[in-house]
């Protein structure tokens, strides 16, 4: 019997100063509620300027197992 799998996507903002630590914060923020992160796209980047400073606001797409869970 062949093993199947069902993926489910969720929608996730993360910022920061620059685009990687936006996607990173987003990532790892994930994973501490979500088990078996697969992937993920990153769908929007916006920021915003203060000044000197800027952040970033990426928008991601992010893809995980849902995992069996057995009833008894």
């Amino acid at each position: 019997m062949t093993a199947v799998t069902v993926q489910k996507a969720v929608e996730l903002i993360g910022t920061g100063p620059t685009i990687q630590d936006a996607v990173t914060e987003a990532l790892d923020r994930a994973r501490l509620t979500l088990d078996g992160i697969t992937a993920f796209e990153v769908a929007d980047v916006t920021g915003v300027v203060d000044g000197a400073s800027v952040e970033y606001r990426v928008e991601l797409r992010v893809w995980f197992t849902l995992l069996e869970r057995m009833h008894g």
